[in-house]
């Protein structure tokens, strides 16, 4: 059991340390980047360690929290059903989306020539003088793929691919089930944690008490002290930690699964306050610099929520998914449905 815990653990900071020698250290020391391995080896250095963690959570949810939670048979009760059918689809949606937003391409402008071959009678426009292909508003340069990407917010360094316009909705999609999701295991995990905590507090608080020689009178059997016997025989026949021997140590995965349900939240929130600010990360950036004092950097946040036309919203969000009941089962956006880039 314990195998699991560390194999667990070992995956989480595999893919913390991962995006952190493969994302971060590059940008801090561009000549790193010769001495890293390929963009594909990168990607499944991190997404390995990542596959592993999604059956692992299964496999812990159904041979251990759902049976501390319903007591008997968990799957002869309409408990123990909705707890299995609520985690399988959150689950679902979770790997779905992530994947998607892995492997889907987020969208690159054409090249130079191919954009005048077709539009030969456009006059006016602007190319990257780094990858020759035609800008956009919203299209930024990535660094790390060595390419501009339409709508870009960000290179995303646990998916090792960059956050485009053809991918924004898989991301954010993922956050939404991921953290929702990790809400839900937070409480599956933190009522065992509790039991086993209290349980350990109550057994190093008995044996203080049997450690202390001048509580002996309590054992003392005489008319006078037969309440306190019976005081005392309670408080020997209580339960330690009850169901802590069946949890044993994954009760401890409650705090990292506390610490990933706050990381992945803090991410989720933010991109929902860069949507209705109608910003990328690096417009988000951008305002940073401008701003010359926090009230100012507040007025151009409210600015940016209230006034100005959610343009990223509709063209990332609303109209990739026609149907709302798009967002609530795995399945492909419609990609065929996407407006032409907003000329500069």
């Amino acid at each position: 059991m314990a195998f699991v815990v560390i194999a667990l653990s070992a995956s989480m900071a595999v893919v913390v340390v991962g995006a952190f020698i493969f994302q971060i250290l590059p940008r801090l020391f561009p000549k790193l980047k010769t001495l890293l391995p390929s963009q594909a080896t990168i990607s499944y250095l991190q997404i390995v360690p990542i596959s592993f963690i999604f059956p692992t959570l299964m496999w812990l949810f159904f041979s251990i929290y759902v049976h501390a939670h319903v007591p008997g048979d968990a799957f002869s009760s309409l408990l123990g059903w909705w707890h299995t059918f609520f985690t399988c689809y959150m689950m679902t949606n979770a790997v779905f989306y992530y994947y998607m937003t892995v492997f889907v391409c987020p969208g690159y402008p054409q090249h130079q020539d191919a954009y005048t071959r077709d539009r030969c009678f456009v006059k006016s426009y602007q190319i990257c003088v780094k990858c020759r292909r035609v800008r956009n508003a919203g299209t930024h340069h990535c660094s790390w793929c060595h390419t501009c990407v339409e709508m870009m917010c960000h290179h995303c360094p646990f998916t090792n691919n960059c956050i485009g316009r053809r991918n924004y909705i898989y991301y954010y999609t993922f956050l939404a089930y991921a953290f929702f999701g990790l809400l839900y295991a937070s409480y599956l995990a933190y009522f065992p944690f509790s039991n086993c905590l209290s349980g350990y507090a109550m057994k190093k608080f008995k044996e203080t008490l049997l450690s202390m020689p001048h509580l002996s009178v309590l054992n003392r059997y005489s008319p006078r002290s037969q309440s306190a016997k019976s005081m005392w025989d309670t408080f020997n026949s209580m339960e330690v930690g009850e169901g802590c021997e069946e949890i044993q140590d994954y009760a401890v995965l409650f705090a990292p699964t506390v610490a990933i349900t706050v990381f992945l939240g803090a991410l989720f929130f933010f991109q929902s306050f860069l949507l209705l600010a109608d910003m990328s990360i690096v417009d988000f950036y951008d305002s940073l610099s401008k701003a010359s004092s926090f009230q100012e950097l507040l007025r151009i946040w409210y600015v940016s929520i209230f006034k100005r036309k959610k343009y990223r919203f509709m063209q990332l969000i609303q109209n990739k998914k026609s149907q709302w009941w798009r967002f609530f089962v795995p399945c492909p956006t419609d990609v065929e449905n996407d407006l032409p880039p907003k000329d500069l």
